[in-house]
């Protein structure tokens, strides 16, 4: 329910048009006995010039003038968006029924016949000056509940913590006209971090190391000059008692400062700043910043949420496509980027290679040096595999057991023939721990073309490890080229 507050004259500017210099003495003396401010004018042209710098709350008007009649100047003023909403009150001799009707017809609000009784214009132009202002809040509760749910709406769109953040500052940032609007995030007992700003940056608070933001435990109401602050998460700052003056002597900012929450612990807070000298803030405000508060803890809740299980689910797919000995790509991976490589490469008409490998003897390591040191050398071999290939699209992953397969996209066997050589001397160079004096060789097979409708990828695979068997027949620790590959 909108409450209006105590009517001031004082608060109000009236403006009086007449032709006539007396009646104009006479409406100023009934006007400032009241406290009422004014100003004149006597011509309709003078009306609308005047209106271009000052506003006055309403208008009394005279019906019938010189060059000008009042309702051609009331015609223009509605017809104008900046003083459409003025009220407009006729003053006139006239009891025509059809200039009566005019006057209305045109936008003005009310009239009262010459000579007026005192009594009468002073309830009229209060009547109306109180409509008026209810319009005016009205208006402004609608607009403002509006935005309050759009702000909220926009809130709960987002999954995203760092966009729901940065969205929601800069709302109320425009809700309030405020100078800032933070969201801070409590790290420990003695600190914060800025997670999102709308405003100009308060530079003595921002640092790349985040910030230090201890609480006023002792003297909470005791905040330091603005260059030195540091913004606290304290609960909503209390209004200044009604009618107490605003101090602008220094330059401490105006704080709204909300604490937010998550499972009864505190989690970080909403700083809303305005100038020194800005008009204090009112309850609406106040209560409206904890509806969006509490909104805003919902929705982090939300975000957290999400970011939890998008994590534990990337988490999940890494562990899926991961070997969990050798920490590379294990089969299932190899499989499907092989296949969506494949089909892309047929699209395009560019070249593919792959290149399986096996260690040589490895049943010899194992039985000689046992289990433990085997797998030490599977890693280590894998690791040197895996640092030999330079592009992001470019994979090896462990085929089974000893055997290990790399998938080279965009690449001719001239290229697949130096990435083997390059794996190679990576395993000439390997140390096992466990096994120094042993000297680790690995057999390759490689396949090279431009993959064709008519050839299935396994077709591939499958010529790749014919050559690595020809590769171990013929002495291994060497590499053999399928006899069906595309120079």
């Amino acid at each position: 329910m909108i409450k209006l507050p105590a009517f001031e004259p004082a608060q109000y500017l009236i403006m009086a048009v007449d032709d006539v210099p007396a009646n104009l003495k006479v409406l100023q003396q009934v006007l400032a006995a009241v406290g009422y401010r004014t100003t004149f004018a006597t011509r309709g042209q003078q009306v609308l010039d005047r209106l271009t710098d000052i506003k006055p709350d309403l208008i009394l008007l005279d019906l019938m003038m010189p060059e000008m009649s009042g309702i051609d100047v009331c015609a223009q003023l509605k017809q104008n968006l900046t003083t459409a909403q003025i009220p407009i009150i006729f003053l006139t001799a006239s009891h025509e029924i059809e200039q009566l009707t005019q006057a209305f017809e045109c936008g003005a609000v009310d009239y009262v016949t010459k000579p007026f009784n005192a009594v009468e214009l002073l309830a009229r132009i209060r009547t109306h000056l109180e409509l008026s202002q209810l319009r005016k809040q009205a208006q402004f509760q609608a607009q403002w509940e509006a935005i309050s749910r759009q702000i909220v709406q926009d809130i709960h769109g987002s999954i995203h913590l760092q966009d729901m953040l940065n969205n929601t500052v800069r709302a109320i940032q425009q809700l309030l006209t405020a100078r800032r609007v933070m969201v801070y995030r409590a790290c420990d007992p003695q600190g914060c971090r800025l997670l999102a700003l709308s405003g100009d940056s308060p530079v003595s608070e921002l640092c790349a190391h985040g910030l230090g933001c201890p609480y006023l435990e002792h003297n909470p109401g005791a905040v330091p000059p603005f260059a030195e602050q540091q913004v606290c998460l304290l609960e909503a700052a209390p209004l200044p008692p009604p009618g107490e003056a605003t101090s602008c002597w220094t330059n401490q900012p105006q704080e709204l400062r909300l604490p937010i929450y998550q499972q009864a612990q505190l989690w970080g807070g909403l700083v809303v700043q305005n100038d020194p000298c800005a008009r204090p803030w009112v309850q609406q405000e106040v209560e409206t910043l904890t509806l969006i508060v509490q909104q805003l803890e919902i929705s982090i809740q939300h975000a957290e949420l999400h970011q939890r299980l998008s994590t534990a689910n990337q988490e999940l797919e890494r562990i899926s496509n991961t070997d969990g000995l050798t920490q590379i790509a294990n089969r299932r991976c190899f499989d499907r980027q092989l296949t969506k490589e494949w089909q892309r490469l047929q699209r395009e008409k560019q070249p593919l290679a792959l290149v399986l490998c096996d260690i040589d003897y490895f049943k010899l390591f194992n039985d000689t040096y046992g289990h433990p040191s085997g797998d030490t050398c599977l890693v280590a071999v894998a690791q040197a595999l895996k640092r030999c290939l330079k592009r992001p699209a470019d994979l090896v992953a462990r085929y089974g057991g000893e055997e290990f397969v790399v998938l080279l996209p965009n690449t001719e066997l001239a290229g697949a023939i130096e990435v083997v050589e390059q794996m190679q001397g990576a395993i000439a160079a390997l140390a096992i721990a466990d096994a120094p004096t042993h000297r680790l060789t690995l057999s390759f097979g490689i396949y090279a073309a431009v993959p064709q409708q008519s050839t299935e990828a396994t077709t591939a695979l499958v010529l790749a490890d014919q050559a690595l068997y020809a590769a171990k027949q013929v002495g291994r620790n060497q590499y053999m080229i399928s006899p069906e590959c595309q120079g």
